[in-house]
């Protein structure tokens, strides 16, 4: 019964590591892809949190009934270690929640092109608090020019504003490149929000300047460019 007991706790140990190694991989990955892509999706993140927490006390209860010490110390040693990794995921997701700056960018219903930006410290233009968000509403052009210094850490939404006064979200496209498939070629009702970048220009280092492509998954693939706006283009937003 007791050689029972201590296999069972030996295997919920050995879940209990591979769920924190599996988190500190999915952490890893996510931070990787969030450089290259948006909406990256977090749910193995919070799968692998959920399983470790769980036998995490498991483990402890079943720690309780081994007549080893030997076999306690380093089974609660190895729980403690998971316990402490979850519980740092914990703390720092609660911190960057904190310190993420949420907006929500109403754009007139219909606009497909670039959205731009512009970050002028030397502005009038501020976004006004509306419960947890920062709105912004783009005029016809595309560019809002604000004072509001440019996050390190956001979390934006899109939507599309009617004359009416209602609104529809803008899906983003999804990690990774548009692909440049018959279907997305073909995709001429969809719109979605793709590839928001952050641009410094040499003439203007303390004025960055934020872009962000929308339209249709057609209309997207047959604008879509692999570089940079020109420098000029930088000079002339941060001139507006």
């Amino acid at each position: 019964m007791a050689q029972e007991h201590r296999r069972i706790f030996w295997i919920a140990i050995a879940g209990n590591l591979l769920a924190c190694g599996s988190l500190l991989a999915f952490v890893y990955l996510t931070l990787l892809l969030m450089r290259i892509a948006a909406g990256v999706e977090t749910w193995p993140l919070w799968t692998c949190l959920g399983i470790g927490f769980l036998l995490t006390g498991i483990c402890w209860k079943l720690a309780k009934g081994l007549g080893s010490a030997r076999h306690r110390f380093w089974g609660c040693l190895l729980n403690t270690g998971a316990l402490a990794v979850y519980s740092l995921f914990v703390v720092s997701i609660a911190t960057l929640w904190f310190h993420t700056t949420r907006r929500l960018f109403l754009v007139p219903a219909g606009f497909q092109g670039d959205l731009f930006v512009v970050h002028d410290p030397t502005s009038s233009g501020k976004g006004h608090r509306h419960h947890l968000r920062t709105v912004y509403r783009f005029p016809n052009d595309g560019v809002i020019v604000v004072s509001d210094p440019a996050p390190s850490f956001f979390s934006d939404r899109y939507e599309y504003l009617y004359s009416d006064g209602h609104t529809i979200e803008i899906a983003d496209a999804g990690p990774g490149t548009l692909p440049n498939t018959a279907e997305n070629r073909a995709n001429t009702r969809e719109v979605v929000t793709y590839f928001g970048r952050t641009i410094y220009s040499g003439e203007h280092p303390q004025c960055p300047v934020e872009e962000i492509s929308i339209g249709t998954r057609a209309f997207l693939l047959a604008q879509r460019t692999e570089s940079p706006l020109p420098f000029v283009t930088l000079s002339k937003l941060c001139e507006k």
